[in-house]
This record gives structure tokens, sequence and C-alpha cells, in this order.
């Protein structure tokens, strides 16, 4: 039988962080969200923005579906942050980290749809002109780390629970590796991080027991544990304290404070169980139509440079847009954004 008293059971009850309300709730703390990041990319984190400092582009209406109970918006995961951290020589450099969850393998459109927004983001700083020691205005480009938290395997190769995708830069011909900052490359290339939940039952105590980053990264993913859900109550997870390091600490206490502080908790998880599956399905595949008519409309572009114009072409290139301009709607994305991909009129998209 278990202590009454809860601090000091041997177990903890927390909502389940898989559930996006739950983990956005987690991640709203800065001090939870300093600890979550930095263990997850190994960095030292000095100072973290909880929203880009950038100013974040407007949520298309086709990325939001209606709660019938209270008809707000319920959007798809996807949080982005910026940090200074402490690089190996005390220097320090702003990054941005895009942290996305995602319970399907389909969501890959949407994937690359979120990555491609916030590779663009741009950095405003002052630099002296080494000539005239003048300062000045400039852009710079922000190093993006995207981190991919999945509830299911992208690969069964070697089932790790954290695969890390790294910049490498190679010589092809003196196979020598670059081990400076090149502003070319770097600005133009970025690591990721994915994480395979169902691998947590996959890694063995001697594969991190010697090393204090696997130590700590292995502890942080088991709070995801899945396999440790309330028996007929997926909504909530019984893990083993011990198995928690004094650093979660406030991690842990953030999640049993989502309860109390949300008492529309349990109903929100229910409406994710119903609804969120339908979003993700119709923003996949506006997000699929959106880079087949950028393909399509780039090889277009291609031909009426190689050829004249004649009227056959012509016609054919707006039969192909009308064409993908019906498929947009038939995802349901709005008339707006599709007059803003395909150049239709509104009159021309009402009449589809």
């Amino acid at each position: 039988m278990e202590n009454a008293n809860p601090n000091n059971s041997e177990y903890i009850i927390i909502p389940n962080p898989i559930y996006d309300v739950v983990f956005r709730y987690l991640m709203a703390d800065y001090e939870s969200a300093l600890i979550v990041l930095s263990t997850l990319i190994n960095e030292k984190i000095k100072k973290l923005h909880l929203e880009p400092l950038t100013h974040p582009e407007k949520k298309e209406p086709i990325n939001t579906i209606k709660d019938p109970k209270t008809d707000d918006d319920v959007r798809l995961f996807h949080l982005d942050f910026t940090a200074t951290i402490e690089l190996a020589d005390g220097t320090e450099e702003l990054i941005m980290i895009e942290l996305q969850k995602a319970t399907e393998p389909e969501d890959i459109f949407r994937f690359k749809r979120y990555i491609s927004k916030n590779f663009q983001q741009k950095n405003i700083v002052e630099v002296t002109d080494i000539q005239t020691q003048a300062i000045k205005i400039v852009e710079r480009p922000i190093r993006l780390i995207p981190i991919f938290i999945l509830n299911f395997r992208i690969e069964n190769e070697i089932n790790d629970l954290l695969i890390k995708i790294n910049r490498l830069k190679t010589g092809v011909f003196k196979n020598e590796t670059l081990k400076k900052h090149n502003e070319f490359i770097d600005n133009l290339s970025y690591d990721m991080l994915v994480v395979q939940l169902p691998n947590l039952h996959n890694i063995k105590e001697e594969e991190y027991l010697h090393d204090e980053y696997k130590k700590k990264l292995y502890a942080l993913l088991k709070i995801f544990d899945q396999k440790e859900q309330v028996k007929n109550n997926e909504h909530r997870l019984r893990l083993i304290r011990k198995m928690f390091p004094g650093f979660l600490d406030r991690v842990i206490a953030r999640l049993q404070a989502a309860d109390s502080e949300n008492p529309d908790l349990e109903e929100t998880m229910f409406i994710e169980d119903e609804i969120l599956k339908v979003l993700i399905d119709r923003d996949n595949k506006i997000a699929f139509f959106q880079e087949k008519f950028e393909l399509t409309k780039n090889q277009l572009n291609t031909t009426k440079d190689q050829l004249n114009t004649t009227k056959d072409q012509l016609e054919k290139k707006n039969e192909l847009i009308l064409n993908i301009a019906k498929q947009l709607k038939a995802t349901g994305a709005s008339n707006e954004n599709i007059q803003e991909l395909t150049g239709l009129s509104i009159e021309e998209i009402n009449d589809l």
C-alpha cells in the first residue's frame, strides 16, 4: 500500500506531457523550459526567450479548428524559443530552438513548412567596421536547432532514444573536416534532434550510467514514458520517484501543478483525443498541396523561360492552377490563403 503522504510516496502521478495542453503549460514556465531545452541540446543556456525575438508570423486560419464546446481555436503543437548560449570558448551565440511534438508519422509535410519559415528568421546586430571603427546595423541569420519529440519510431536500425544530426563539413579530395565556424556553410545548415519515445525501453542502464549528459537526458525523457500510464487512464502517468534526480524537481512540480491551475485540463485532453488528429490530417494535406503547387509553379516558370508563351501553354498553366486551388479548397484552406498561393481572385475561388 502506498504512503498517504504524496511527497513520501514511491510513485509520482503527473498529467501526461505527451498531450499538448500539458506540455505547453510546462514550457510556459521559464525555469522548467530552461531545464528541458538545456538538457536536450546539451548547452549552457544563459538567457531564454519564450517567444522569438523577431515578430512571429500570424497563424493562418487553416492551422486551426474550432472546439465545438467552447468555440476556441485548437492549434497544432509548435513552440519557438530564442536562446543565448555560452560556447566552449566563453563567447555567446544567439540560437533559435524550434520544438515540435507529434504522435503520427504523417506530419512530415508540416514539419518541413515550419522549418522553412524559421530558417529565414534574422537577428539585428551592431558591428564595428574594422577600418573606420564606425558602428553599423546588419542582419545576421539565427542558427536554428529543430527538436522533434515523436511518440513513434522513425528507424529500426539502432533503436536509439535520441538521434542527433550534426553539421559535418568535410572536404572531398583532402578528406579533412573544417573545425572553425564558416559563415556561408553554417548559415545555410542546421543541427537537428529527433526523440523516439517508444525506444525508452530499448536503452540499457550501462548505455547512460557513466555519461552525465546521457543520464540527465534519459531521466528527462523518462517523464514522457507512455508505458507508465495509469491503468485505464492515458491522461496520467505513474512514475517511480527515485528515477528522477534533483535537477528535475522544478519540472516535476510544474507538471503536478497543472491540474490545480487548469480546472479544464482533463476536458482539454479529451478534446485533443477527439479533434487533434482531424486537424493534423487536414494541415498535412494542405502542406502537401502547397509544396506540390510550388513545384508546379517552378516547372511552369522554367518552361516559360525556355519557350515562347502560346495560347495553349497559358491554358494548360491556368488549368493546373485551378486544379490545385480546387484541391486546397477541398482540404479546408481559406480563400485568402488560396489567393496568396495561386494568384486567383476571390471571385474565381468562390466559383470553384
